[in-house]
């Protein structure tokens, strides 16, 4: 954009140029013709032999100044042209800046400037920056309002993107156990700041055991994601374990706490005991296999919980099978 408006203003330059170069030569044209006629007459004696020497001083006065003014005009034009382009140049630094700024605040990372970025391609940064705006709205749309986390949206771009890069990973898929029944007897109230714990505690145990990279997402209700690499999942599963299953019995009265159980109707309306919670982990990685489709991830992610959620306490299970990822 910055050059095709300099090439604007310079060939508005040039034609108005050529349009003056043109009135100015038929100016001097017409002037020399009338003085060289003026010449050919035959000189009159006595006083009309003195103004047709003024006439003449007169005529060459005039070519004089149109070609002052006509070297006056041109000149001007062309520190008009240079100041114009200096100034549209400063005006699209600025509007370039202005993008850069409004893409950081908006989509909170720094807005990508390519090695042309100097010539014709502000139309195409906006257009960019704005497709990313839309991006990061639907992305703000599909996070969870309770925990701030990305959701299902993001959890499925992450995975297609390590999976298109061929970058090994381990998705975690975190589920609370007894939820449900805490959520019943305490309230929902109390029930979301327990969700607002996990989320907390996971992304403290990815800050500090995992990589600056691994990713936490909120499915819904009390199912988390978190990425991370094979190297790192087995800390940071431990952390998570760990963290949670030192801060959920505050979140419990004192009597049910010491009980180690809270009295609840489970799904089929059967009155019975439930402990305090814990919180399952099951691991998928593609260390050992590969993996087509986020669905497939999905698939053996939920037969793994299923399995680790019928162990008692908290737990983290890894999924150690191997396979091929079949050809397409």
């Amino acid at each position: 954009m910055r050059l095709n408006l300099i090439r604007q203003i310079l060939t508005s330059f040039l034609v108005v140029c050529a349009g003056f170069a043109v009135a100015w030569v038929a100016a001097l044209y017409l002037l020399q013709s009338a003085s060289n006629q003026l010449a050919k007459l035959p000189m009159p004696p006595g006083d009309a032999a003195d103004g047709v020497g003024r006439v003449q001083q007169l005529l060459q006065s005039g070519e004089m100044v149109v070609l002052l003014v006509g070297l006056a005009g041109f000149l001007g034009g062309l520190i008009g042209m240079v100041i114009a382009a200096s100034q549209a140049t400063r005006m699209l630094g600025r509007l370039k800046q202005a993008t850069q700024q409004l893409a950081n605040v908006v989509l909170d990372q720094e807005f990508p400037i390519s090695a042309t970025s100097m010539g014709d391609d502000l139309e195409h940064d906006i257009r960019e920056m704005m497709r990313k705006v839309q991006v990061s709205q639907q992305l703000c749309l599909d996070a969870s309002p309770l925990t701030r986390l990305p959701g299902n949206i993001a959890i499925e771009q992450v995975l297609k993107g390590k999976m298109l890069n061929d970058e090994k990973f381990a998705l975690c898929y975190i589920d609370l156990d007894d939820f449900k029944a805490y959520n019943d007897k305490y309230g929902y109230a109390r029930g979301s700041e327990l969700i607002k714990l996990t989320g907390e505690v996971i992304h403290r145990a990815k800050d500090e055991h995992g990589d600056p990279g691994d990713f936490v997402g909120h499915i819904g209700g009390d199912d988390f994601v978190l990425i991370t690499s094979p190297d790192n999942v087995e800390p940071v599963c431990q952390a998570i374990i760990d963290a949670f299953d030192s801060a959920v019995p505050a979140h419990y009265h004192a009597d049910d706490r010491a009980r180690g159980y809270i009295e609840g109707t489970d799904r089929y309306g059967v009155t019975r005991r439930f402990p305090l919670m814990s919180i399952s982990i099951a691991v998928v990685s593609d260390a050992r296999r590969n993996f087509t489709t986020p669905l497939e991830i999905a698939q053996v992610a939920t037969e793994i919980k299923d399995y680790v959620k019928t162990l008692p306490g908290s737990n983290y299970l890894i999924d150690r099978r191997t396979g091929q990822r079949a050809n397409t």
